[in-house]
């Protein structure tokens, strides 16, 4: 068996092991992806602006600490309130939405956060360089990465779709822009969903995933 299909397989076994069907471990998953999610969106923020945690302390009132804990996947204590502050200093805008739980729509969601950070990361792109090769701008970049929330434009979309050779539908399909999700597509995308993860480079399994979730795109399926 090929070291990618035990790697599937495994995937698969941990989550039926230890998460099945059980409500509260569910719940748990969640708010962990939740928090780490939270976290990763402070820090993107923060880089993107060229701000040190100090600096970015210095300007909402707190301490460089305060900062370093807020960009902790582990930390637990956010409020709106500091979220609010911190949005504000990042010249960004909170805002909080409450949507229908969709498990299969939030998986093709999850999937098109994930495609793009990665293929960003697959040309060796920080968030600024991708910015100014596709006159998107850099804080919604950082946003469509990293806020299962939000919700491109047609116009990010097809030049997201145009500068990484994927069709623009497709990744209208994946963004939640279009709600017929084709069962192939939701598929596919739940797959590469549950085998992807966020690491600062590509690691050669990774671009393995990335180049077969992005060939099946590509093609006419």
């Amino acid at each position: 068996m090929a070291k990618k299909e035990r790697t599937r397989d495994a995937v698969q076994i941990l989550h039926g092991r230890y998460v099945k069907d059980d409500p509260e471990r569910k719940a748990a998953l969640q708010e962990e992806r939740m928090n780490a999610e939270v976290a990763r969106l402070i820090h993107d923020l923060r880089t993107a602006a060229e701000m040190s945690q100090q600096q970015l302390a210095d300007l909402i009132g707190t301490t460089q600490s305060v900062i370093s804990r807020l960009e902790d996947a582990d930390y637990e204590g956010r409020s709106l309130t500091m979220l609010e502050r911190i949005a504000r200093a990042l010249n960004q805008k909170l805002t909080v939405v409450m949507t229908a739980r969709e498990p299969e729509l939030q998986e093709v969601r999850e999937a098109f956060h994930r495609v793009i950070q990665m293929l960003r990361r697959s040309r060796g792109l920080t968030v600024a360089a991708l910015a100014e090769k596709t006159g998107i701008d850099r804080g919604e970049l950082v946003a469509l990465e990293r806020n299962p929330g939000y919700r491109p434009s047609p116009l990010t979309l097809h030049r997201l779709g145009t500068f990484f050779g994927v069709p623009d539908r497709k990744l209208a399909v994946l963004a939640g822009a279009i709600r017929d999700v084709p069962e192939s597509l939701r598929q596919q995308a739940a797959q590469f969903a549950a085998q992807s993860e966020s690491f600062s480079k590509l690691t050669k399994e990774e671009q393995q995933v990335l180049d077969e979730f992005v060939n099946f795109l590509r093609s006419d399926v």
